[in-house]
């Protein structure tokens, strides 16, 4: 791992926070062959962590100044800061930060790492702890070009499908905040359909068949959508937003009717009957982007 001149580490890479991703973490620095400081708030944690390349600090001081390359991994921007607030020395180090939160969150945190002295990077995590290490595991990164090319081979390794998203701080996360607004949606939405679906007697071998041909469609028409919203080009050859308002309203009345709250779904009833009243019900369906934003 390439290290600033002029000074001396213990450890390549230390990891602060060592939860089910940290530790996922920490271990894969060790088991590609990096020697690994971990610190966490509650020490037993990170002693857990002992062992195979592997150091538990019990000072974040300590843990911070042990190596060159800091990657924190808490629950918030607030437990980062608090974790770090201690911290005075940061000379010659380089700060990756893959907690959630917004973009604003990492702006703040790139100008406090500014003001101590510290190069700064942003990672937005798109996968779970058990896809660490993995060739499928994504973490999307985004600050300097220079931070990338000194520290790209050691931040591969934690998943394979990683890259360097953009020079501006912020997209990291702005990925992190958008995709997330897909895919919690669409799981709550299929966690409601399952429930209904399994209640009204399908058999699970069933519900796993059905489920297939939909997921298959979504895997082309985001493509689509992106370049229909991107052209402005909203017209379409299939179902109109009427159309779909109509079906969607007769899912609905189903579903409530046999008792389930049906939220996301009653939630596309209204975008799309607002996208009716606002003269697009002769569009396609990703005419809505039209509604999307709050103007």
């Amino acid at each position: 791992m390439p290290e600033p001149d002029a000074q001396s580490h213990s450890t390549d890479v230390t990891v602060i926070g060592c939860g089910l991703m940290g530790a996922a973490m920490a271990r894969q620095f060790a088991k590609s062959g990096y020697k690994v400081a971990a610190w966490n708030r509650t020490h037993e944690r990170a002693e857990s962590l002992a062992g195979d390349g592997l150091t538990p600090i019990e000072s974040v001081t300590d843990a911070v100044r042990a190596s060159p390359l800091v990657v924190t991994c808490t629950s918030t921007y607030e437990t980062t800061l608090s974790a770090l607030d201690p911290v005075d020395d940061w000379d010659g180090k380089t700060l990756v930060n893959v907690a959630n939160g917004t973009p604003e969150d990492a702006e703040d945190l790139a100008r406090w790492a500014a003001t101590r002295g510290a190069e700064y990077f942003e990672g937005g995590i798109f996968c779970y702890p058990q896809d660490i290490g993995t060739a499928e595991g994504t973490i999307f990164y985004s600050g300097p070009s220079a931070v990338w090319s000194k520290y790209e081979e050691a931040l591969m390794t934690l998943a394979g499908s990683s890259r360097h998203a953009s020079e501006d701080i912020k997209i990291a996360n702005v990925l992190f905040v958008g995709i997330s607004a897909f895919f919690m949606p669409a799981m709550t939405a299929y966690v409601e359909s399952a429930t209904y679906l399994l209640d009204q007697g399908v058999d699970v071998e069933t519900l796993r068949i059905a489920t297939v041909p939909p997921l298959q469609v979504i895997t082309y028409v985001t493509d689509e959508a992106v370049a229909a919203i991107t052209s402005d080009q909203l017209e379409s050859d299939q179902a109109t937003v009427a159309t779909y308002a109509e079906t969607a309203e007769i899912c609905l009345k189903a579903v409530q009717g046999a008792g389930h709250r049906a939220r996301l779904l009653e939630t596309t009833v209204d975008n799309l009957k607002d996208a009716e009243a606002a003269g697009l019900g002769e569009l396609g369906y990703y005419s809505q982007t039209k509604i999307a934003r709050r103007d």
